[in-house]
């Protein structure tokens, strides 16, 4: 019986030392929890934000798509119409270059024309007849 009876004061003991380290770790706990919960938080709302960037590149790359088919096509308009454009510019350039001569005969009428051609070029102060490759 006596046995019984120190197995069951080292066994309180045992129980109070373990309650006394309960006691002593439960403060270092509670922040610990609440540190826990935090960092869920701001995870869950690290989520949520990651969502919705994802949600945003996505829109983007659709928009994007977008414009880039956008850019194909006006492309291949300005492709279409490049020989059309390039055939105006040099219709106007002849028809100013034309004017330009117009001009010249109304200010010296005794001076011909006919040396002058749009393609010639001026070396060392003579218009020479342009040679095409």
């Amino acid at each position: 019986m006596a046995c019984l009876r120190r197995s069951k004061k080292d066994l309180s003991k045992q129980l109070h030392a373990k309650c006394r380290e309960v006691a002593e770790l439960e403060p270092r706990i509670l922040p610990l929890r609440v540190r826990v919960f935090e960092l869920e938080e701001a995870a869950e709302a690290s989520k949520s934000k990651m969502a919705g960037i994802e949600r945003r590149s996505i829109n983007q790359e659709v928009h994007l798509g977008r414009v880039e088919a956008e850019l194909l096509q006006k492309a291949k308009r300005f492709e279409e119409a490049e020989p059309e454009l390039t055939e105006d510019a040099i219709d106007a350039y002849d028809a100013g270059f034309e004017d330009a001569l117009a001009q010249v005969a109304c200010v010296h009428p005794e001076m011909g024309a006919s040396p002058f051609v749009v393609s010639n070029p001026v070396v060392n102060g003579q218009i020479v007849p342009r040679i095409l490759p």
